[in-house]
């Protein structure tokens, strides 16, 4: 995203290694053979990094993504310590009063349109739609106060 609007997505399933466990082939629909013959996160993860590289990174329940995404690239030796944003957070100060702030419960009470749950590219754009409202409500720099790393996103900022 750029301010309120997405400028691209990306998106790939990439092969684990290992056979799926049920509980995640239950919770997102992957199966082995939907993954079978896709990259290993390996041979995507510079490209991975240099899109998110300057960038702030969002997500609903941040460090969960964030914890996940730095240990993928630093097995690949990549180093990775964003700015970070969580949409949880944020929804529960620019929107308070939700009856839930789970991604599919605060997509539906804002009115943002259903998507398929627990995949990668539906679950960031239901957060990128969460983040839009939320700059409309109260700006980009008061989105920013929750920025997590906010010196680093400010130093983003100066060199851009």
């Amino acid at each position: 995203m750029d301010g309120p609007e997405v400028v691209g997505t990306y998106h790939s399933l990439v092969d684990p290694g290992q056979p799926i466990t049920p509980f995640v082939r239950e919770l997102t629909g992957i199966t082995d053979e939907m993954v079978n013959g896709k990259p290993q996160f390996g041979a995507i993860a510079e490209h991975v990094a240099h899109l998110l590289e300057d960038r702030i990174f969002v997500a609903h329940n941040v460090q969960f993504d964030c914890k996940f995404m730095t240990s993928e690239l630093k097995r690949c030796c990549i180093k990775f310590n964003p700015p970070r944003l969580c949409t949880v957070k944020l929804s529960r100060r620019v929107f308070p009063g939700q009856p839930s702030y789970s991604l599919h419960k605060l997509t539906e009470s804002l009115g943002l349109p259903d998507f398929n749950h627990h995949r990668a590219l539906d679950d960031t754009m239901a957060a990128a739609g969460i983040l839009r409202l939320a700059i409309e409500k109260v700006g980009e720099a008061g989105v920013l106060k929750y920025v997590v790393n906010l010196s680093v996103a400010k130093k983003l900022a100066v060199s851009q």
